[in-house]
């Protein structure tokens, strides 16, 4: 079974594509990057487990803190960028390239939730 890592950033609009996709699949572990005030504010009806970062921290720190705080879990992984910025997606990314984990990108359209 895949586990799903997501962003969560500002602009609770694009929290719902997130939680949807959440709620309406099936993973073995669900991961959000995302800093401590979203971690109090957002809901969905699986556990979360938390990525906590300083947005406003620049490109290299968030990587570093990111990877601190990188499961192993994180393999057969969906990956969700919709929310969040340049430099969250970017740190995401080059960390799946250092480590050579395969992903696929989970997104929702009108024909509900697709994976490429």
């Amino acid at each position: 079974m895949a586990n799903f890592l997501g962003v969560l950033s500002i602009g609770k609009g694009t929290w719902g594509q997130v939680a949807h996709i959440i709620d309406n699949s099936e993973y073995e572990n669900v991961f959000l990057v995302s800093n401590e005030w979203a971690q109090d504010k957002f809901t969905c009806t699986k556990k979360v487990n938390w990525i906590i970062i300083d947005p406003r921290k620049g490109f290299s720190e968030i990587l570093e803190d990111i990877s601190k705080q990188w499961s192993e879990k994180l393999e057969d992984l969906e990956l969700n960028l919709h929310s969040g910025s340049g430099k969250e997606h970017s740190a995401i990314l080059a960390i799946l390239k250092q480590k050579k984990i395969n992903y696929k990108i989970v997104t929702i359209n009108a024909d509900g939730i697709v994976k490429y």
